[in-house]
């Protein structure tokens, strides 16, 4: 089977270089022509199924893809970015300023600590990961297309191209970048990267 994994468009809050998990932000109109793009790329494939998160980011980029495919189009909570809490639509700089132990608490462990009122990244990663193994296992044989969140996507490939959750930081996913990972009898082969 082939995951084809593609970041959303680009949003005002990615923009500001603001925190946007579970913010419902819309694209900017750079995102919907990097959705467009996506789309124009992804054309001519054959592709059997779209899922995306429910936020309407992924919403209007996967729906750019599938005006050229009309397939069914899942929508999956499990999808979703980390949850920022109390964080969202914050600057780093912000978030540093406003809740300055948290963050450093943050930064001295990164995978487990929860934001105030959002998730660890390693609560993100095991419903991510038990999103997408799900998808695959329904899947077999068929060509995929996620359509999901810089987080998501890194969780993706930390687990299945990598050593699992300390790699997720090793990849670095562009908006509307398209990611592709092979998997056949459960070895996973990394064919692109933000193509």
């Amino acid at each position: 089977m082939e995951l084809i994994l593609v970041r959303h468009g680009e949003t005002q809050l990615n923009y500001q270089k603001k925190y946007c998990g579970w913010s419902d932000s819309c694209l900017t109109e750079e995102g919907l022509l990097q959705a467009k793009r996506a789309a124009d790329k992804l054309r001519e494939e054959t592709i059997q199924h779209i899922y995306c998160s429910d936020l309407k980011r992924t919403v209007q980029t996967a729906e750019r893809i599938n005006a050229y495919h009309h397939v069914g189009l899942t929508q999956s909570k499990e999808l979703r970015e980390l949850n920022f809490g109390k964080w969202e639509e914050l600057t780093y700089r912000d978030i540093k300023e406003q809740y300055p132990k948290e963050a450093a608490d943050w930064e001295a462990d990164w995978l487990n600590y929860a934001v105030p009122e959002g998730e660890s990244l390693v609560i993100m990663y095991r419903r991510i990961i038990e999103a997408i193994e799900k998808i695959v296992k329904e899947h077999q044989n068929k060509r995929i297309l996620i359509v999901s969140h810089a987080g998501c996507i890194r969780a993706t490939l930390a687990h299945y191209i990598g050593s699992g959750i300390e790699d997720y930081w090793k990849y670095k996913v562009d908006h509307c970048g398209i990611t592709r990972i092979e998997i056949v009898d459960n070895y996973a082969v990394l064919t692109a990267l933000n193509q």
